[in-house]
């Protein structure tokens, strides 16, 4: 099991996101920020997602040069994983804030589809 935000964690997602099937020619990087609760900006993750040449992969740290920023606390991140909110709902409640390109997200929406449940077995292994 791993525990979630940890550099365990993130290096089983990017193990099952090697076995992802994601569309051709997609390409797009997303970073997500995720901050403590209370605050102190010591306690931050970040990490991202890289869908390119049709495979996805998940690094620590930050991305550079990301197209999209996903800014969220980490109880709203750990909901967002268990499937307790998803993003619509945090975006309209603003608790989970976008930035960069959105209409390039929009673009690439079949990415995100294309990603299904491919985290379910590390969500299903994940201690929050």
């Amino acid at each position: 099991m791993s525990r979630f935000l940890t550099p365990e964690w993130i290096a089983a997602l990017d193990a099952a996101a090697r076995e992802a099937a994601v569309p051709d020619g997609v390409h797009l990087t997303i970073q997500q920020v995720v901050t403590s609760d209370d605050g102190h900006d010591g306690d931050e993750v970040r990490y991202h997602l890289v869908f390119d040449a049709g495979r996805l992969r998940v690094h620590p740290g930050d991305a550079g040069a990301a197209d999209v920023t996903l800014v969220q606390t980490r109880a709203v991140a750990a909901a967002l994983s268990r499937g307790e909110l998803n993003a619509q709902q945090a975006l309209e409640a603003g608790r989970l804030k976008l930035r960069g390109d959105i209409g390039h997200l929009a673009r690439e929406g079949r990415a995100l589809t294309a990603l299904a449940d491919v985290f379910a077995a590390v969500r299903a292994a994940t201690t929050y």
